[in-house]
């Protein structure tokens, strides 16, 4: 967990620094009307719930991994864009297992919708909240040992983040979300579905890249 407060409160800092050069800057912010973003970034997961407990039914807990994607947006206002996003997240057993590997990996794909806070000038924070579809899989591997173990199921996700205009065309920024999917980890073994987790939530921090595409000037 102290992990996990260090990386909220780096997040919480770099928005008070966005919102005081804000502040400072004081200039009209952007019309992104009819602007379509494409971003790519990666960062790192880490569980949360089940995936991050040795008392689950799996017996093991997941260590923080890492987590890649990326996602397009159309802004049907200044200020609130709809969009697609896809990412893939990887995190390994916390324990010590000899030749054996077991990764618990996460591909998600599906919608959102986004909100950029208005304060002028070229910093950018944002809430975003989306849903999608979640492939969930547990592969163990090594040791004469290969077993894998899998389901999709949807969820939702709710983040912020910030960005930072570097031009017209491309900006940076960094994101934190949460991410649960619903419904328990029950692949299906030999026809029969087994329990093996009871949630499967994590948490993403990622800094990436943004690049702007504006409309024609009418």
């Amino acid at each position: 967990m102290r992990k996990l407060g260090v990386i909220l409160a780096a997040v919480a800092c770099l928005m008070l620094m966005a919102f005081a050069a804000q502040a400072a800057t004081a200039t009209p912010a952007d019309d992104n009307k009819g602007m379509i973003a494409i971003g790519v970034g990666g960062g790192l997961t880490m569980p949360m719930g089940d995936l991050a407990s040795e008392d689950s039914e799996f017996g093991a807990k997941f260590k923080m991994g890492y987590d890649f994607g990326g996602g397009i947006d159309y802004f049907i206002t200044k200020e609130i864009a709809i969009g697609a996003d896809a990412s893939m997240g990887s995190m390994k057993v916390d324990a010590e297992t000899g030749t054996i590997d077991v990764k618990a990996k996460t591909i998600q794909f599906g919608l959102h919708g986004k909100y950029l806070i208005p304060t002028g000038g070229p910093v950018a924070p944002y809430l975003q909240l989306g849903a999608g579809m979640y492939s969930r899989k547990i592969e163990v591997s090594g040791g004469g040992i290969s077993i894998d173990l899998s389901d999709s199921k949807p969820g939702i996700n709710a983040g912020a983040g910030v960005g930072y205009k570097v031009s017209d065309m491309v900006s940076i920024g960094v994101s934190g979300a949460y991410h649960m999917t619903i419904g328990k980890f029950e692949p299906d073994v030999d026809g029969e579905k087994i329990e093996v987790l009871k949630d499967w939530n994590y948490l993403a921090f990622n800094a990436g890249v943004t690049f702007h595409i504006k409309p024609a000037a009418k």
